[in-house]
C-alpha cells in the first residue's frame, strides 16, 4: 500500500463524484453547513455541482490550493483551502472510501506519515481545518487523532518530528483556551448568509484551541448569531 498526497490544478470528475457520494450522508447529517449555502434544500446532485464549483474556486484564486490523497493511484480524499505563508487554512474536504469500501485508512500510520511528508514538501508549518463541531465526522476524527498523539506519541509523529530536526517527543501539557472568534468569510461570499426572515446570520467561528508544546489544534464550527439592527439610529 502506497499512500501519497499531490497538489492538483484540475478536478477529476469521476474521482470527485465518487468521493462526494461517499460523503453525502455525513454532510447531510450535519458535517457541512448547507444552511449557509444557496443549495440548502436542493437535491444531492445539485449539492454535488455546488461543492465541485467551490473546490474549483480554490484552484482559481492565487492563494488557493486543492490536493488529493491517493492509495496506489486510487483517490481517497480531496482537500482545499488557502495558503498564507507557511500556514494552511483548510476549508473543505471530501473523504472517500478505499477500494475495500472503508475509511479506516485515516487511522493508519501510512496515511499520517504521507500527510506529514506532504506538509514538509509544500512547507505547511501550521494548519487548521474548519469543522462543524463535536458529533460531526471530520471534527471527531481530527480530535481522536490529536488525542492519540497527546496520549501515545505514536511512531508516525516521532518520525515526522525527527525528519524535521525537532525533538522526537512532544513536550508540555495540553491546555485549552479560547480561540479567535472573528467571522471567517469562506470561499464563496454567498456562504456568509444573512437570513432576514429568521433574523440570523451564519458564520464560521474558531471555538477553541488546544496546545501541546509548539503544536496546536484549532477547532472551528459554524454558529448562528442574531442580526444586530441599527434601524432608527
Amino acid at each position: 500500500m502506497t499512500i501519497r498526497y499531490d497538489m492538483i490544478t484540475e478536478i477529476n470528475d469521476v474521482e470527485f463524484d465518487r468521493m462526494f457520494n461517499d460523503c453525502i450522508d455525513n454532510m447531510n447529517a450535519g458535517s457541512y453547513p448547507w444552511e449557509i449555502t444557496p443549495v440548502a434544500t436542493a437535491t444531492n446532485e445539485e449539492k454535488k455541482v455546488y461543492i465541485k464549483t467551490c473546490f474549483q474556486e480554490f484552484i482559481n484564486v492565487a492563494n488557493g490550493v486543492v490536493f488529493v490523497c491517493s492509495e496506489d493511484g486510487y483517490a481517497l480524499t480531496i482537500s482545499s483551502g488557502f495558503v498564507n505563508g507557511t500556514h494552511f487554512e483548510g476549508h473543505m474536504v471530501l473523504i472517500g472510501r478505499n477500494q475495500a469500501g472503508s475509511k479506516s485508512f485515516m487511522y493508519h500510520d501510512d496515511y499520517h506519515t504521507a500527510r506529514e511528508a506532504f506538509w514538509d514538501e509544500v512547507n505547511f508549518v501550521t494548519w487548521d481545518f474548519q469543522t462543524q463541531g463535536p458529533g460531526t465526522a471530520f471534527h471527531d476524527h481530527i480530535k481522536t487523532v490529536y488525542d492519540d498523539v497527546v496520549a501515545n506519541n505514536p511512531a508516525w509523529i516521532e518520525n515526522a518530528r525527527f525528519a524535521r530536526g525537532e525533538e522526537v517527543s512532544l513536550t508540555g501539557t495540553v491546555s485549552a483556551g479560547s480561540a479567535n472568534n472573528t467571522i471567517d468569510i469562506m470561499i464563496n461570499p454567498e456562504s456568509l448568509i444573512i437570513d432576514s426572515a429568521n433574523n440570523a446570520v451564519y458564520s464560521a467561528l474558531s471555538a477553541i484551541e488546544h496546545t501541546l508544546g509548539n503544536s496546536s489544534l484549532k477547532l472551528t464550527k459554524h454558529e448562528q448569531t442574531e442580526i444586530v439592527s441599527d434601524e432608527g439610529e
